[in-house]
């Protein structure tokens, strides 16, 4: 079978010498303190998986597996380069191809996730929101805030178009009718890039879908958003679906197939870590779309990537002015990485990395450190099948954002905005604070 491959290629647990670096930077390991969650202790449990050493029953395999986030945090403090992440994912593949087929929550949200049908998605969540079903779970979930951004036709969004500013091409945004094309389209002079929305920013918080293409078109620009285009996956593959995370991902793939497009473009670091990290790593030459994934994979690039690549080649970024000054906090994401000649130009850019050239470009926003930047405890499916442990991780996180006190949290993936909205029982209703997407207040500054 095909995981046994996988498993066979990744020798580096052998590497690991217990040395503990790694416990301080784990989320699920801070809350309790059991070993049994932490970095080298799901290590060691592969290492005895894989030597047969110490025979280990499959549920409590899978209740370590399940509880990583897969953050990727142990790897950046690993003295001898312990794949962790990638052992773990492979142990999750390998424990799902035994697994049950019996229904949990996990699974029918996963179903909901590859079916691609918005309806069925928001009318979960509705029901999911209804007082007494919120109860019985004794757990939140998200709101969809308004109508889906793609619709049943490819879109195209011109250079220097104003979304608000043109309501006839906006309500043809809103219905899923293409746009026209661009007069300047063989101009060398525009930068022609597909939109990976994903499904949260497509189905759930369409408006940031908006506030990037905005962002884009305001900054010269052309945007081409494909209707084919679908979850990016990673909440398959951290589930150990790996047949569903491959079909998903060829699906995004040939959306964008053929387009004569300068880049890809998404504004969900965890999508970029999926596309990027993730899909070369599980898909090989004997795949049929082998060729096709790799190309999605090396022209995709995050949203603040992309900025500092208009700067490169000379574009000056605009520059927006919010209304009223607003001081916030960045929380920066797991998965979120600079490329690896990124260097720091300004102080935004020292603070938060690559976003802080967009932070820069918003006069009015005053952005406030945060002492250790902890993780929200989202991490995708994580969220959904250990929502306590979740919420004490999401409630350490708060600790930190309470004593920067912020009037606004700004971030830029789509778990992380789950979460950080989720703060039942951590603030008081009078004390809530707003969330957004640092593209979002940035298209409201060149709004105003």
């Amino acid at each position: 079978m095909e995981f046994f491959s996988l498993l066979s290629e990744n020798k580096t647990y052998l590497n690991c010498v217990h040395c503990g670096k790694c416990l301080p930077v784990c989320p699920s390991y801070n809350i309790g303190f059991n070993e049994f969650l932490s970095p080298r202790g799901r290590v060691r449990i592969v290492l005895t998986d894989y030597t047969d050493s110490i025979p280990l029953r499959a549920g409590k395999v899978r209740e370590s597996m399940s509880a990583c986030l897969l953050c990727g945090r142990c790897e950046k403090v690993c003295p001898n380069d312990v794949n962790i992440v990638e052992l773990v994912i492979n142990e999750k593949i390998k424990l799902e191809e035994f697994s049950n087929k019996s229904f949990s929550s996990g699974k029918l949200a996963l179903n909901i996730l590859k079916n691609k049908r918005e309806i069925l998605l928001k009318t979960a969540l509705k029901i999911a929101n209804i007082p007494l079903v919120k109860k019985l779970s004794g757990r939140n979930s998200p709101m969809p805030e308004g109508k889906s951004f793609i619709g049943s036709r490819d879109l195209i969004f011109n250079a220097d178009t104003s979304l608000e500013k043109q309501p006839s091409q906006f309500q043809a945004l809103k219905n899923g009718k293409a746009m026209r094309k661009s007069a300047v389209e063989d101009s060398k002079n525009i930068f022609k890039v597909g939109y990976f929305s994903g499904c949260v920013f497509n189905g759930i918080y369409p408006q940031i879908s908006v506030d990037t293409v905005t962002s884009l078109t305001k900054n010269g620009v052309e945007v081409f958003v494909p209707k084919m285009q679908g979850c990016c996956g990673l909440p398959f593959i951290s589930s150990g679906d790996l047949k569903s995370f491959k079909e998903l991902a060829v699906n995004n793939a040939l959306a964008f197939k053929g387009k004569k497009l300068d880049y890809i473009v998404t504004s969900c670091a965890s999508c970029s870590y999926s596309i990027n990290k993730l899909y070369p790593k599980y898909f090989n030459e004997n795949d049929e779309n082998y060729t096709e994934i790799l190309d999605f994979s090396k022209k995709l690039i995050s949203i603040w990537s992309f900025f500092n690549e208009l700067k490169k080649h000379g574009f000056e970024i605009k520059k927006g002015k919010l209304n009223n000054e607003t001081e916030a906090v960045f929380h920066i994401p797991c998965h979120l990485s600079n490329m690896p000649d990124f260097k720091p130009a300004s102080a935004y850019e020292k603070l938060i990395g690559e976003p802080g050239l967009i932070a820069d470009k918003i006069e009015g926003l005053k952005l406030k450190p945060l002492k250790y930047n902890y993780c929200c405890g989202n991490g995708g499916m994580f969220n959904v099948r250990h929502y306590d442990l979740s919420k004490k991780i999401t409630k350490r996180k708060f600790e930190e954002i309470k004593e920067a006190a912020p009037q606004e949290i700004l971030t830029s993936c789509s778990g992380c905005i789950f979460s950080l909205k989720d703060q039942s029982g951590i603030l008081k209703h009078s004390q809530s604070i707003p969330v957004n997407h640092l593209i979002g207040i940035y298209a409201r500054s060149l709004r105003s």
